[in-house]
Order: C-alpha cells, then sequence, then structure tokens
C-alpha cells in the first residue's frame, strides 16, 4: 500500500470491546514474523482484506454472522482471498472460529498503528483543495519528517472547500488556519501552479522550525 495510497480508510471509531480486541489480535499478527518485510505485507494484506469486506455488506454479514458454520466460513476465506499470505488467511480463519469477525476493522487500523510505530513512523492526512501530483505529496512528507523528527506516511484527500488550500492532520495535530497559510495557497484551478506554490511556502515553514 503506497505512503500517497487515495483509498478510503477504515473507520478509526470503535466501541471498547472491538478497540480492545482490535489491538490484541493486531500485536499476534505483527507477532507472526520478525522480519519488517514480512510484516509489512501481513499488514497491508489484512487492510486490504478489511476495506474489501467493508464494501461488500453481504459477505460481511456472513463472515459475522452466528448462524454460519465456522467451516463454511473458512471455505468462503480460501476462495475469496485466494493468492494472499497463508499467515494472513490462516489469522482471518482465526476471527471467524473465535466470532470476532467484527473486530476486523479495529484490527487493521491497529495493526498499521503498531507497525508504524515499530518503524518510528506516523500517519498523517493531506487534504488539498485541488489534487497533487505523488511527488509533491512525498516532499510534503519528507518536509514533515524533518519538522517533528518522524517518518510521516500521508493519505490523501480533495476537499475544494479546504480554508487555504491545505489541511494536514497528524493524530490529534491539525495544521490549518496560519500554518496553512505558510505552507501552500493552493489554487483548484491550477493544479501545477497550486503544486509550485506549496513548495515554496513548505520551504519557508521547513526553514522556520
Amino acid at each position: 500500500m503506497s505512503d500517497m495510497d487515495k483509498n478510503p480508510q477504515p473507520p478509526t471509531v470503535f466501541d471498547t470491546d472491538q478497540q480492545q480486541l482490535g489491538e490484541t489480535y493486531a500485536k499476534a499478527l505483527l507477532g507472526l514474523s520478525d522480519k519488517p518485510k514480512e510484516v509489512d505485507t501481513f499488514v497491508d494484506q489484512l487492510s486490504n482484506v478489511a476495506q474489501v469486506v467493508r464494501e461488500m455488506p453481504k459477505l460481511q454479514a456472513i463472515f459475522e454472522s452466528p448462524q454460519i458454520g465456522v467451516d463454511q466460513k473458512a471455505a468462503l476465506i480460501d476462495k475469496s482471498f485466494k493468492g494472499m499470505e497463508k499467515k494472513v488467511v490462516n489469522f482471518l480463519k482465526v476471527l471467524a472460529r473465535n466470532g470476532r469477525f467484527n473486530c476486523l476493522a479495529a484490527t487493521a487500523v491497529s495493526a498499521e498503528k503498531l507497525r508504524d510505530e515499530a518503524a518510528g513512523r506516523v500517519q498523517g492526512e493531506l487534504t488539498t483543495a485541488a489534487e497533487v501530483e505523488a511527488a509533491v505529496v512525498k516532499r510534503i512528507a519528507d518536509r514533515l519528517a524533518k519538522v517533528i523528527g518522524k517518518k510521516v506516511k500521508l493519505t490523501t484527500k480533495v476537499d475544494s472547500e479546504v480554508i487555504g488550500g491545505m489541511v494536514i492532520r497528524i493524530g490529534d495535530t491539525v495544521y490549518d488556519g496560519s500554518v496553512v497559510n505558510q505552507l501552500a495557497q493552493v489554487r483548484a484551478k491550477a493544479v501545477q501552479k497550486a503544486a509550485d506554490a506549496i513548495r515554496e511556502k513548505l520551504d519557508r515553514f521547513a526553514s522556520s522550525n
């Protein structure tokens, strides 16, 4: 999954049980390997599964239904997610067998968070008034990394109503208002001009911190 991934993200608000179980299962998933690249693969594949299941309510209902047998669910998992890492497929079967498939999204979110924390990386969301090219997003992420002292993984979103042209959210911190004005003045009608403005303002922001 790319740092500039534009796919819709899973929900980040869960009930207490889902949150706690999600964290527990996420730790178990990361514990399946001590190889960073393999862990990345596990986490990314689980996130992809969570997205697919979320976008297919009927499939989600089957996996979460107590009326559907474990063997049937396991067979469906094998069929639906054929080609994925065997450990990920087996992990999904554990969720189904324990009746915890409703914790899939929470597990995916927790797994990404734990994976990023272990790598010294934080997740952020860049919202711009006009779409910007991947190279510009990477430049912004690199600049922010220098400012906060951690690697930054940015997802992107376009919202023409964004005041000042850009909003960056990292954790509970939102950079907007005067900070955004220092970063860029994005114009929706000229994507390239917006990109140039971001580069110029971002350089000032980075050098002043």
